[in-house]
C-alpha cells in the first residue's frame, strides 16, 4: 500500500481540478482595466485582461476557465483558476495621472 501526501504549493491552493491564488493589481488597472501577466505552475505565464468599464474591487474573485489542473480521467479537460484580487493603492497620485484616471473613469 502507498500513501501519497500532496505537498502544499507556496502560491496555489488546489480544490479538485481548480486552482486558487491571489494576485495584486494597480489602482489604475482596477479602475480602467488593462492586461497583466501571472506566473502559472511550471513557470508558465498567462496574460489576462480586465475589461474596460468594469471596476475591480479588493477581494473580487476572477474565474478563468481552463487554467486549472487536468481533470481526473480527462487529461484534455482542465479546471478553473480562481484569482483573488488585491488592489495596490498608491500613497499619492500625481496631478496629470489623477486627471487621466478621472477622464478614463467617466468614459
Amino acid at each position: 500500500m502507498f500513501v501519497v501526501k500532496q505537498k502544499q504549493h507556496p502560491k496555489f491552493k488546489r480544490k479538485g481540478a481548480d486552482l486558487v491564488t491571489e494576485h495584486e493589481i494597480t489602482l489604475e488597472e482596477a479602475l480602467i482595466g488593462g492586461k497583466f501577466t501571472i506566473e502559472h505552475l511550471g513557470e508558465k505565464k498567462a496574460t489576462l485582461s480586465l475589461e474596460p468599464g468594469r471596476i475591480v474591487k479588493p477581494n473580487d474573485i476572477l474565474v478563468i476557465d481552463d487554467l486549472g489542473l487536468p481533470t481526473f480521467g480527462s487529461p484534455k479537460k482542465f479546471g478553473k483558476l480562481y484569482l483573488i484580487i488585491s488592489v495596490k493603492f498608491p500613497e499619492h497620485i500625481e496631478g496629470n495621472k489623477l486627471e487621466s484616471l478621472l477622464k478614463a473613469s467617466l468614459q
